[in-house]
């Protein structure tokens, strides 16, 4: 299936990448009030999103047409939503959708811009709806997000990318095979996530740091 339409990608690269941004930069603004972050938390979020995008660039092994295996790379962030709510997960994995884009942009379409990025990263924030149920919650939230972003890249595959089908596949059936690398990704993730829950030394010192972190810095003078 031919491309709808295909991106000069060295021409389009940084002014898409800047106008995403701004336009993240509008959101928190416009939602400030409605999403307020406490110092601790912007810094928390810093922090993740800067272990995500590093450990993004380590790659176990890459398929040529995109879509990669790291060791799992969106955990931190992960954490962060699982924590401090799906609002503020829905941020900070918004702004880790445009770290991916400038990382190794493919722009072909505008559609297919969002759904191999906007729509596939920012989904992290599904975990945020599963604090309530506890460990479990948090592993069940890791599997949801991984199922969203895999969808997401197939239906991008299939549309966009199926002239790269193997020889004697169709589009849909070489893009659900093809993606799967997103679902390996998962499964390390879910593990990493497993392991590092287990510890209940790690967990203890996490959720002492996210009491602390959420209380306003006024309120802590006050007392």
């Amino acid at each position: 299936m031919a491309f709808l339409l295909k991106f000069d990608v060295a021409t389009v690269t940084i002014p898409v990448s800047v106008g995403l941004i701004i336009v993240a930069l509008v959101i928190i603004f416009a939602f400030g009030s409605k999403i307020p972050f406490t110092t601790k938390e912007i810094a928390f979020a810093a922090v993740c999103l800067a272990l995500s995008y590093a450990l993004s660039f380590i790659k176990f092994f890459s398929m040529p047409q995109g879509g990669s295996v790291t060791p799992a790379s969106a955990l931190p962030l992960l954490i962060y939503a699982y924590y401090f709510g799906w609002k503020k997960g829905l941020v900070v994995g918004f702004i880790y959708s445009l770290l991916q884009i400038m990382q190794k942009p493919e722009l072909y379409h505008p559609v297919q811009v969002l759904l191999d990025y906007p729509l596939a990263y920012t989904s992290i924030f599904v975990v945020g709806f599963f604090r309530p149920l506890g460990k479990p919650g948090f592993y069940a939230g890791i599997t949801a997000y991984g199922i969203i972003r895999y969808f997401c890249h197939v239906v991008s595959g299939a549309v966009f990318f199926g002239e790269y089908a193997w020889e004697g596949w169709a589009a849909w059936p070489y893009s659900f095979v093809y993606n799967t690398t997103t679902l390996v990704e998962l499964a390390v993730t879910l593990l990493i996530g497993v392991l590092l829950f287990s510890s209940n030394s790690f967990v203890n010192q996490l959720e002492s740091f996210v009491a602390n972190a959420k209380q306003p810095l006024y309120q802590k003078i006050k007392d």
